[in-house]
């Protein structure tokens, strides 16, 4: 398969968002604030959410788990940016089908974020290029909970994007969850921790969707080393080359 080939299928798939909203969401997404637990709306520190994360579980529907985009190996490297006023998470994962020789190709996302004065509240940019999906670029991204570790740094995070259909009182048109640890593998423990965090917080639904939860395969990937360098260029992710911030 060749590279352009496999550019228009990441294209046209990333984008196709919202399918399985709004008759398995609630009528509208719930307020940022609401989403976060009492440690992150009164603890939460900016500093200590930066660094590489591996992402361990999804629901996410920009993320296609179809044979022909099979989207895997997904890393975050959130960074701050120069004017203290926003963060820049370089999304990377593998996609496109394993064929022969083939492994796929990595996709990486410069996706841009505004800080506000909640902590752990974000504006995110992703400004599609795609036809099918042209104005999913502004999303509400959410710290729902972290794990905090004895020193006091983030081992993991859990993070909330919704958006309201543009139509008033359509409901939710995009809805995803993101479990992100700095460690590639974690045991079922762990993983089961994360879970009942999310529904503490009132968001078990989006793990009880028609899609529901599609877990990552880090290890494979782990063992082929299969993830861009940590400051790569963005590259095959159905971005437009200018980003609405």
């Amino acid at each position: 398969m060749t590279s352009s080939l496999v550019a228009l299928l990441v294209v046209a798939n990333l984008a196709v968002a919202g399918a399985d909203c709004p008759q398995d969401c609630p009528a509208h997404c719930p307020t940022q604030e609401a989403a976060q637990s009492d440690f992150v709306r009164s603890h939460f520190e900016q500093s200590k959410f930066y660094g590489t994360f591996y992402e361990i579980a999804f629901h996410d529907s920009t993320q296609p788990t179809n044979f022909f985009v099979n989207a895997r190996c997904q890393r975050s490297v959130k960074t701050p940016n120069q004017d203290g006023k926003t963060y820049k998470d370089l999304f990377s994962m593998r996609v496109g089908p394993t064929v022969g020789a083939f492994n796929g190709t990595n996709a990486v996302c410069d996706l841009e974020f505004d800080l506000t004065g909640q902590p752990g509240v974000f504006l995110g940019h992703w400004h599609s290029s795609s036809p099918f999906n042209p104005n999913l670029q502004n999303i509400n991204n959410t710290v729902v909970d972290v794990g905090v570790e004895a020193n006091g740094t983030y081992s993991w995070s859990l993070e909330f994007q919704c958006k309201e259909d543009e139509t008033p009182g359509k409901g939710i048109r995009f809805a995803a969850v993101n479990f992100y640890h700095k460690k590639p593998i974690i045991d079922q423990a762990e993983f089961q921790e994360m879970g009942a965090r999310l529904r503490a917080r009132g968001l078990g639904w989006i793990m009880d969707t028609k899609e529901g939860l599609h877990m990552v395969d880090q290890r494979s990937c782990v063992e082929a080393q299969n993830y861009p360098t940590i400051d790569a260029e963005p590259a095959w992710c159905g971005q437009s080359s200018e980003l609405v911030v």
